[in-house]
């Protein structure tokens, strides 16, 4: 049974409904070791006026936001771009339950990217494109995966530099380069982003899939982990900015949905080396699959590596409005959700005393895949 009693993970949302505040509290549910919150407690505290759960299907909506998930895998749909949830989606009796790391480190900054601490403005962007030198990654009869990424890199830069920002590049030629040394690189900068590039291979595989940083204590979703993983789930560098990674990967991967026509093979984590080890918000995107012949004579055309290289460019865009949302700006593809604000992450302890009122709010936004 649902325990309704304040925990240390509760947190209070005050509404303003009629002028009078309104306290949402979370009620954790405990199960395998794992705290847990249900679905409909989830569509109350967003504010999702419909809340449906049949067959095991769980859809949450809105007038502009959607969640669409499963019960019993980890799956879940975030206005309309898939994700992987950081543990498996649980059932306890009728109710489906999703972990309350997962709404703190998933939920959370993909719906209100502007509520995120510590964002910054971004003014340079770092581009990595992947391997390099006698490192050739993967290929295919067209190409290899360094030049395609090199390519990629090199447009993306100047429609970034078109945009206002400084851009920054582990590798502007076939030099080969240590993961160390593209991590080292990018933690010379400030109020920046990164963003590394691969292409993909694997049996049965196409789309495109887009990484950020797994969180300390979460396992990887990541098949093998190719690019220098650790086997641990220990903190590293880049978990101090877990929620601008989400973010930047969603926006990023959101971008590249809206304008490559692909298979969404969605938005995981994982502790690639390059990501792990460096100290701004950073994404690692594979573009598609080089080994898969329709793929992967698309990568080798021009025009794929365009739209793919403007996707890039536009999620940075996206990326920096949500998360310094201030204004009615509708100009990039981030939606506008009038949220009620909430004092503390539900990864947070909350007093056992009331929430004082919040002041009203401008509206924040959620990310999505959608102009």
């Amino acid at each position: 049974m649902i325990s309704g009693r304040l925990t240390a993970l509760a947190v209070a949302v005050m509404a303003l409904i009629g002028g009078a505040a309104m306290a949402v509290e979370w009620q954790v549910v405990r199960q395998q070791n794992r705290e847990y919150v249900t679905f409909a407690n989830l569509a109350e505290f967003y504010q999702f006026p419909e809340y449906s759960h049949a067959n095991r299907t769980i859809s949450l909506r809105s007038d502009r936001r959607g969640i669409r998930a499963q019960a019993g895998t980890s799956d879940i749909y975030i206005n309309g771009v898939r994700f992987f949830t950081l543990f498996p989606l649980g059932m306890q009796g009728n109710e489906s339950l999703i972990s309350t790391m997962d709404v703190g480190k998933l939920i959370e900054p993909v719906l209100r990217p502007s509520r995120i601490p510590n964002a910054q403005k971004v003014e340079t962007v770092v581009l990595d494109p992947g391997h390099g030198g006698t490192d050739h990654g993967t290929a295919n009869r067209w190409g290899t995966e360094k030049a395609f990424a090199l390519d990629v890199a090199l447009t993306a830069r100047e429609q970034l530099l078109r945009a206002g920002y400084k851009v920054e590049m582990t590798r502007t030629d076939d030099t080969g380069l240590s993961l160390e040394e593209r991590a080292e690189f990018a933690n010379r900068f400030t109020n920046a982003v990164f963003l590394s590039i691969h292409f993909n291979a694997g049996t049965g595989g196409a789309g495109v899939e887009s990484y950020a940083l797994a969180p300390e204590g979460v396992p990887s979703s990541a098949g093998g982990e190719h690019h220098g993983a650790a086997a641990d789930a220990e903190p590293n560098a880049g978990n101090l900015q877990d929620g601008l990674n989400v973010a930047l990967t969603a926006a990023v991967h959101a971008s590249v949905l809206s304008r490559v026509s692909t298979f969404d093979r969605g938005v995981r984590h994982a502790r690639f080396k390059v990501l792990r080890n460096i100290q701004i918000p950073g994404v690692l995107l594979e573009g598609g699959f080089l080994n898969d012949p329709p793929e992967g004579q698309r990568i080798a055309t021009a025009q794929y590596r365009q739209q793919l290289a403007t996707a890039l460019a536009l999620g940075v865009q996206n990326y920096d409005a949500a998360v310094n949302y201030r204004s009615n700006n509708t100009g990039f593809a981030i939606v506008r959700a009038n949220l009620a604000p909430h004092a503390q992450s539900i990864l947070e302890p909350l007093q056992a005393h009331a929430a004082e009122p919040l002041a009203p709010q401008k509206p924040s936004i959620s990310i999505s895949a959608g102009e």
